[in-house]
C-alpha cells in the first residue's frame, strides 16, 4: 500500500488505531482474505506487546495478569476499555468497550481478540476449556475458519465484543512468575500511565481545536494557542514535550479525519478538500496519496468493494 508503519508509531510504540484499520481494512480486499484480521492477530500473537507482555507474564496469577492489562489497556490501544466482569461463580467475561461513534471495523476487533488469544493460546487450551466469543458484527466468511482460530464457538450480533471463560483459569498460576518483577513492572506502568494521561490531554486538546478549524482553512499556531488560552511559545513546549509538533499535528487530524470524509460517499472529492482545509482539490489528493500509498478515489473503490 506503500506506507511504511514504522513512520507512524507514535512516541509509546501504539500504531494509530485508524490507520492500522485502514491497511487492514484495505488490505483485506486487495488480498481477497476476508479474515485478514484473524490471520494478521495470529501473526501478531508471538511479537511482545512492551510492558504489558513482561508485566502479564511474570504476574503471580493469572488474575493478577488480566488486570493489569485490563487496568493499563490505553499503553497497548488508544480506543475504547476492557472490562473484568464475573458473571457468576463459574463464568467470567473480559469485555471491550467501545465508543459508539467511534466504532471500529470487524478486522480491527478480530485482529486484537485473536491476538489476545494465541499470545496464550498453551495456557488457555489446558487452563481454560470452556470458553465463547462474541462479537458485535456480523458474521463474514467461513464460520469454520472464526472456529478453528479461536478453538471456541463464535457468535455474532451480540451485545458486546468479549469473551466468556472459565472463572477457574483466572486462579492458575502463569508459566513464568516472579511477584518481585511484577510489582516493579506495574510501578512503571503506573507511571507511565499517568505520563500518557496527561500528555494526551494537551495534544487531545490541541488537535481537537485544529479539527474544529480545518474548513476555515490550514490551521495557524498562534489562533489555536489563544483558543487554549496559551501563548504560541507555550503551547510549542507543551507540545514538543510529548515528542509532537503543531505540523505534526496538523498533519494527523487531516489524514485521520480524511478517512471519515472519505466513507461518505455523498461528498465529491473538492469538498473533502474544502473540509480539511486544503486550497484545491488537487492538494488533497497528493497529501492523500502521501499518507496512504494510493489516491483517494481508488481507496474509496476499495472500500466499496470490501463492503459488497
Amino acid at each position: 500500500m506503500g506506507t511504511e508503519p514504522a513512520q507512524h508509531l507514535t512516541e509509546w510504540g501504539r500504531y494509530p488505531l485508524r490507520l492500522f484499520e485502514i491497511v487492514l481494512d484495505v488490505g483485506s480486499r486487495l488480498l481477497a482474505d476476508p479474515h485478514l484480521g484473524l490471520h494478521a492477530g495470529v501473526g501478531n500473537a508471538s511479537q511482545p506487546w512492551g510492558l504489558l507482555t513482561y508485566l502479564a507474564i511474570s504476574a503471580p496469577t493469572n488474575r493478577e495478569a488480566v488486570m493489569a492489562i485490563v487496568d493499563h489497556s490505553r499503553l497497548l490501544i488508544d480506543l475504547g476499555d476492557l472490562v473484568y466482569e464475573p458473571l457468576d461463580c463459574d463464568l467470567t467475561r473480559l469485555r471491550w468497550d467501545l465508543p459508539a461513534k467511534q466504532l471500529p471495523s470487524r478486522h480491527v476487533v478480530e485482529f486484537f481478540f485473536a491476538s489476545w488469544y494465541w499470545a496464550d493460546k498453551e495456557q488457555v487450551d489446558r487452563w481454560c476449556r470452556e470458553r465463547e466469543i462474541y462479537f458485535t458484527h456480523n458474521r463474514v466468511g467461513d464460520s469454520a475458519e472464526y472456529r478453528r482460530i479461536f478453538g471456541a464457538p463464535v457468535h455474532f450480533n451480540s451485545a458486546a465484543n468479549s469473551v466468556v471463560f472459565e472463572s477457574s483459569y483466572v486462579d492458575i498460576v502463569p508459566r513464568y512468575p516472579h511477584p518481585e518483577i511484577y510489582r516493579s513492572l506495574l510501578a512503571s506502568a503506573e507511571a507511565e500511565l499517568a505520563t500518557l494521561h496527561m500528555e494526551e490531554k494537551i495534544v487531545r486538546e490541541v488537535t481537537e481545536a485544529i479539527r474544529r478549524t480545518l474548513p476555515e482553512g490550514l490551521p495557524k499556531l498562534d489562533v489555536i494557542a489563544e483558543e487554549l488560552n496559551l501563548t504560541p511559545r507555550t503551547l510549542q513546549r507543551r507540545l514538543y514535550l510529548t515528542n509532537n509538533t503543531f505540523k505534526g499535528l496538523v498533519e494527523l487530524a487531516r489524514r485521520e479525519r480524511s478517512v471519515v470524509l472519505i466513507r461518505d460517499e455523498t461528498l465529491d472529492l473538492p469538498d473533502i478538500a474544502a473540509e480539511l482545509g486544503f486550497n484545491d482539490q488537487s492538494a488533497f489528493q497528493k497529501a492523500f496519496k502521501r499518507w496512504f500509498g494510493q489516491a483517494p478515489g481508488r481507496y474509496r473503490d476499495a472500500i466499496k468493494g470490501s463492503k459488497s
